[in-house]
C-alpha cells in the first residue's frame, strides 16, 4: 500500500462512488485484506482465489482501477493498493461492519457478510453515520484494523 493517503474524514461513498461499483469494491477490500497478510504486493491468482472469481476477473477489474488509482498494478508482480484505494476499502468495510453490527445489536438479527456489505453500501452516508453513532461503533468511517486477525469484519464474501 502506498503513503498517499486520504483523510478518513473527507470520505463518503457518496462522493466516491463514482470511481468504484459494488463489486469493485469487494476486489479493493480483498486486496486490503490481502495487504494486511503481509503481502507486499497482492498476485492476481491470490484475489482470484480470495473472491472465488476467476482470475480474468481479477486481471479486468485491476486494470479498470489503475486507471483511477486506486491501485498499482505491474504485470507478473501483482498489485498494491493506493493510498485512495485503501482508504475506500478501509471505508467499505467500515459500512459493511456497522451494517452487520447494528443488525446484531439493535435488531438481534444475523445478517450474512453479503447481505451487510450490499446495504452498507447502497444505504445513504449521513443515515450509516447515525447508525454508527447509536451502535457506539469504535472506528470513524474507516477500518482501523492493522492485521487481519484483529477485526472480523475484514473478511470478504465472493464477488
Amino acid at each position: 500500500m502506498t503513503q498517499d493517503r486520504m483523510d478518513p474524514t473527507d470520505v463518503s461513498l457518496t462522493a466516491l462512488s463514482r470511481s468504484v461499483t459494488r463489486t469493485g469494491g469487494k476486489y479493493l477490500c480483498g486486496l486490503l485484506r490481502c495487504s494486511l497478510a503481509d503481502r507486499e504486493q497482492v498476485a492476481t491468482g491470490d484475489l482470484a482465489d480470495r473472491l472465488n472469481v476467476s482470475r480474468a476477473s481479477v486481471t479486468e477489474m485491476v486494470e479498470k482501477f489503475g486507471d483511477g488509482d486506486l491501485v498499482d498494478h505491474e504485470h507478473y508482480k501483482g498489485t498494491t493498493l493506493t493510498g485512495k484505494g485503501e482508504v475506500l476499502a478501509r471505508h467499505l468495510l467500515w459500512r459493511r461492519c456497522v451494517t452487520e453490527q447494528f443488525f446484531e445489536r439493535e435488531l438481534a438479527l444475523d445478517v450474512d457478510v453479503e447481505t451487510a456489505y450490499r446495504i452498507g453500501f447502497e444505504f445513504p452516508d449521513a443515515g450509516l453515520y447515525r447508525l454508527a453513532e447509536r451502535i457506539d461503533h469504535p472506528c470513524d468511517r474507516t477500518c482501523r484494523a492493522t492485521e487481519p486477525d484483529e477485526c472480523a469484519q475484514l473478511t470478504v464474501g465472493s464477488a
